[in-house]
């Protein structure tokens, strides 16, 4: 059974199924065999037959314009796009045309095979003649000696922007001077030219990726252009992304900047054209398909106001700047890796809008992550509203993270984005209460699960939701050694008030075999709940354990089963004090509503009697202030209410009579914490009034005078209620013990004096 949990433990249960994004999205669902475990991988289409974003008649005409151009001289055709829009696919549907026209030789140059200027010359020439070759086979000799003997010859040269060649000092010069020599570089040219004429030829040259070299090499590739496109014959088409190229030229030629490079490209390119923008509705589709299909792999349904949730807030604000289909690709991808790593740990919905944001606006990404008090609590004015409408933090920090954005987008996405993600930055005002609704719903809203979004895991010292969820399944038939191994594992992590926190959301859906099954697990294993110390904490892991017992008690038919189950909680209970803080959440006062009481008031009184048996065993076999230190005014009192007072004083003054210096450790555990206000840091509290009551209900207070005279002597005669920091506590305790005796015994002593009418006097 234990293996089997564990296996759960760590793998989690799948959410209940209702609904699909592509449902919402009316796109075709994929096939079964399609969904697979593997991202989508950025690559062209092959062919027309794919064209999703209606540009087959675009690649179509610039095809046809070429493959049909009557005019023999060399033409630039320019393709410009940003990185990502699909020119590489426009490209090979233009390649897939040009292969139907028999007098046309296509081929297509990567430059990004050759690392410098001579390989990139040479290269380009050895491609042109491996292509000609094979369509010419008659002519593959003769077309492969023309092509790289002049890719030789240029390679020993230094290139000019003007096809002027200078020769290179050296061995090189001396080559190409012997090539220049027998053949010049115009008469190869009129040979290479004649054999396209003869064979009634037209190459066209595909070079892709330009955008992509470095300075050096887009520098290279446009000067191998300019040499090589007099060729009579030949078309060449450069895709490539204007902005980015023109800015690479720009440093070398004219005034400098991307105006020159613009002008530089002008003199090249005869044809620029431009990619038409992918069609938003095919974007959306192209991006709702992959987010259905990153669900799938997760094994993720969502119901149908999810779907609602996600797809307005993606039509709203992220659809706008998707933009690219390559876009639509890594936010597929980006689901694809955050889904299955977060299944069942935060809202689906808030997760695929955070990484919309992270992919969409990545700067924005990064300014929430960093920025996790601002977006959970929002900016609030004196009066507790938020304030919107006026410039404030949240305004500038969106301006900075988006700063190409115009004002009416930036309001979007604020309004419509982030607002929905993180409420307190709007205009409403959500109070206290709505944090335990974004917590139970796992809302990115909530400042227990915000780290999850960002750091793909669940925190030290948190707990995954499956786990909890998975514990609830196995504690019915778990043995009470499997549930304590369990519980030993979020011990382990620190992880116990999580799930404590968590079993106290979810425990109304809990069943009767379940609530049962997790009383007995806390209740055998209260050992194991830390009791958290601070100036702050109020409420530690135990009394939430103590809640949480209560909780689960109700899930119990009321009756005689609920009151065997709550009785059979406080006899097992472990340590004795963990019992008692159980019964304090299972009893009810005054002000409690008849339908949150646990027990009927005659159901209480055998709880304490079960309690007050085990008092008085365990205080037989070791005093309750040494065993209990923390928990032994409590139960001494418990102990003493259930019984007598007479009872437990018998007890511990036969303690202290064989025992003297054990009164020092007994008035210890009346004595508290004091939390510094500016250093934070613990010490013993003061001995006081209070304190004084709580020992004087169990044992006569000359009695523990007495006691401390004999071992401290004549100092305690005149008593100390604040003495020195160096004081020895034992002693600093029996100072302020006999101050607050000798005080009390004054005003016994002056309320049994008659009044005489002058006492203001």
């Amino acid at each position: 059974m234990l293996k089997l949990f564990i296996k759960k433990f760590v793998k989690g249960s799948t959410p209940p199924a209702e609904a699909s994004i592509e449902d919402e999205a009316a796109s075709a669902t994929l096939p079964e065999t399609e969904i697979n475990d593997q991202y989508i991988a950025d690559q062209p289409i092959t062919g027309k037959a794919e064209d999703r974003f209606n540009r087959v008649f675009f690649a179509t005409r610039i095809a046809e314009t070429i493959a049909t151009r009557a005019d023999p001289s060399s033409i630039v055709l320019g393709l410009f796009g940003p990185w990502g829009d699909g020119k590489t696919s426009v490209l090979e549907m233009m390649q897939e045309v040009l292969n139907s026209h028999p007098k046309v030789i296509v081929v297509r140059f990567n430059p990004w095979h050759f690392q410098n200027e001579d390989l990139l010359l040479r290269g380009f020439f050895a491609t042109l003649a491996d292509a000609m070759g094979r369509s010419l086979p008659n002519m593959k000799e003769k077309a492969g000696d023309l092509l790289k003997r002049y890719g030789s010859i240029l390679s020993l040269a230094s290139l000019t922007v003007g096809g002027v060649l200078q020769v290179k000092p050296g061995d090189a010069a001396k080559g190409l001077g012997e090539a220049m020599s027998n053949v010049g570089l115009d008469e190869l040219r009129t040979r290479i030219e004649q054999m396209l004429d003869d064979a009634n030829k037209r190459l066209v040259i595909l070079i892709d990726d330009i955008d992509r070299l470095d300075r050096e090499e887009t520098h290279a590739i446009f000067k191998l252009v300019k040499l090589s496109a007099s060729f009579r014959h030949t078309s060449y088409i450069l895709a490539f992304d204007d902005a980015v190229v023109a800015a690479a030229l720009g440093e070398r030629y004219g005034a400098g900047g991307s105006p020159a490079g613009r002008a530089f490209l002008e003199k090249i390119i005869q044809v620029p054209l431009h990619l038409p923008p992918a069609d938003e509705n095919s974007l959306r589709q192209l991006a709702l398909e992959g987010v259905d299909n990153a669900l799938a792999q997760a094994g993720i349904k969502l119901t149908q106001p999810q779907i609602d949730a996600f797809v307005r807030y993606f039509d709203d604000a992220l659809l706008p700047r998707l933009e690219t289909p390559r876009r639509a690709k890594l936010f597929s991808n980006a689901l694809m890796f955050a889904l299955p790593i977060l299944k069942g740990e935060v809202n689906p919905v808030d997760l695929m809008l955070i990484e919309g944001i992270r992919v969409i606006y990545p700067n924005l990404y990064t300014a929430i992550r960093e920025n996790p008090a601002l977006f959970l609590r929002g900016e609030r004015d004196d009066g507790g509203a938020t304030r919107r409408g006026t410039p404030n933090r949240i305004d500038e920090l969106i301006e900075r993270a988006i700063p190409e954005s115009t004002p009416d987008e930036r309001e979007r996405v604020t309004s419509r984005l982030l607002a929905p993600l993180f409420p307190r930055i709007g205009s409403m005002i959500y109070g206290g209460e709505w944090d335990k609704i974004w917590e139970a719903e796992q809302k990115v809203s909530s400042s227990q699960y915000f780290k999850r979004y960002f750091t793909y895991s669940v925190p030290v010292g948190d707990v995954p939701d499956t786990q909890v969820a998975a514990l609830c399944e196995a504690a019915p038939s778990a043995s009470d050694a499997e549930m304590r191994t369990l519980l030993e594992a979020f011990a382990s992590r620190h992880g116990l008030p999580r799930v404590i926190a968590r079993l106290r959301q979810r425990e109304e859906s809990l069943s009767q075999d379940q609530a049962s099954a997790l009383i007995t697990a806390f209740a055998l294993n209260g050992n194991l709940l830390p009791r958290e110390r601070g100036m702050m904490v109020w409420t530690d892991t135990r009394a939430k354990a103590g809640m949480l017992i209560a909780g689960l008690l109700r899930q119990v038919p009321a009756g005689e089963l609920r009151q065997a189950e709550a009785e059979r909680a406080i006899q097992i209970a472990m340590p004795i004090g963990f019992a008692m803080e159980c019964i304090r959440w299972i009893r009810s006062y005054a002000d409690t509503p008849p339908e949150r009481k646990v027990l009927t008031d005659c159901g209480e009184a055998p709880l304490t009697a079960i309690l007050a048996a085990r008092i008085q065993e365990s205080n037989t076999q070791t005093p309750l202030f040494i065993a209990h230190p923390k928990d032994a005014p409590h139960l001494y009192r418990t102990w003493a209410d259930a019984t007598s007072v007479a009872q437990v004083r018998q007890k511990l003054e036969s303690v202290f009579d064989s025992n003297p210096e054990q009164l020092d450790n007994f008035l210890a555990c009346y004595v508290g914490e004091a939390w510094g206000m500016e250093s934070g840091l613990p010490s013993p509290a003061d001995f006081a009034r209070e304190q004084y009551n709580s020992v004087t209900y169990l044992i006569s207070g000359e009695y523990v005078a007495a006691n401390l005279r004999l071992r401290f002597g004549e100092e305690l005669a005149s008593p100390q209620f604040h003495p020195s920091d160096t004081m020895a506590q034992s002693r600093r305790v029996a100072h302020q013990f006999m101050a607050v005796h000798q005080y009390v015994l004054q005003a016994q002593s002056a309320a049994s004096v008659p009044a005489t009418g002058n006492e203001l006097d």
